[in-house]
């Protein structure tokens, strides 16, 4: 389905002065279809927090913005020891899940299928907790409860100037040494859906302009990825590794506030691995 990406922004827009996220939720399963799932093999996502929490025994790893399906958290459940998901508002659907874990079942051969059908379940059976609301600026956790973090394109859905504030809880929640993995998504997302566009073209607004644009049911802070990396050291972590890639070619005309002399500023896609020091000051 190709949509305008003007169009779409325009129905965002009405969806937010309704107040409606379930109508949101409705489109997306039922007209878009932007909800259904179809893996057909393991995605790179996995592997990737896979990779990173190797080194962890058993780990108990927070994820916040962990979405409908649960897929990614299914599959980790092979290697990792419990899992606690959050989301700022209630997502889950046990529908979803099932069919998630019917996918993953068939894709890899250390995975057994087991129907859900409440939280309590998906607990006791896949040793994932889901809790919603949760604000990650503000958690009920205690000091030192997770010994690592994951987050899969969720830090570009969220205003900039709430992310440092979230990074120093999960600096609280997440034991010393302690790792955080993520990947980012940094194309504009209604070339997604609208391939008329470029990846990179909301690049050419400035953040004025943007405004019109970006709503609370499908907001873009267009941060780039040398702009989370200086917040991060900024909050006290040790950035272990990063990689700004797949470069996208930028729109003829990119806002000043973006700078252009840095080759990350094009990238569409970044990966981060922190480690907690808790000893650095903030």
């Amino acid at each position: 389905m190709n949509i305008n990406w003007k169009l779409k922004s325009k129905a965002f827009g009405l969806i937010d002065l309704l107040g409606s996220d379930s109508l949101l939720y409705f489109l997306q399963k039922y007209v878009t279809r932007r909800s259904r799932l179809a893996f057909f093999e393991v995605q790179d996502n996995w592997t990737i927090h896979e990779g990173h929490l190797a080194s962890l025994d058993q780990p108990h790893v927070l994820e916040f913005g962990g979405g409908k399906h649960l897929a990614q958290n299914l599959y980790l459940s092979r290697s990792v020891g419990r899992q606690t998901i959050v989301d700022l508002f209630p997502m889950l659907d046990l529908d979803l899940v099932n069919v998630a874990a019917r996918q993953v079942s068939a894709l890899v051969d250390d995975f057994e299928y087991q129907p859900i059908h409440s939280n309590k379940e998906l607990s006791e059976q896949y040793r994932i907790e889901y809790q919603a609301p949760v604000d990650m600026r503000q958690t009920h956790f205690d000091e030192n409860t997770f010994d690592a973090c994951i987050n899969t394109a969720t830090l570009e859905h969220i205003p900039a100037k709430d992310i440092e504030p979230i990074f120093q809880e999960i600096r609280r929640i997440v034991v010393d040494g302690g790792l955080v993995s993520m990947t980012i998504d940094y194309s504009d997302h209604y070339a997604h859906t609208d391939r008329n566009i470029d990846r990179l073209n909301f690049l050419q607004f400035s953040d004025k302009e943007f405004e019109r644009y970006t709503h609370n049911c499908h907001y873009l802070n267009r941060l780039r990825h040398q702009d989370h990396l200086e917040i991060f050291r900024r909050v006290g972590f040790e950035i272990v590794s990063d990689s700004a890639i797949n470069p996208a070619t930028p729109p003829s005309i990119v806002d000043s506030r973006f700078d252009t002399t840095d080759e990350r500023t094009f990238a569409t896609r970044g990966l981060i691995l922190l480690r907690n020091c808790k000893s650095k000051a903030s």
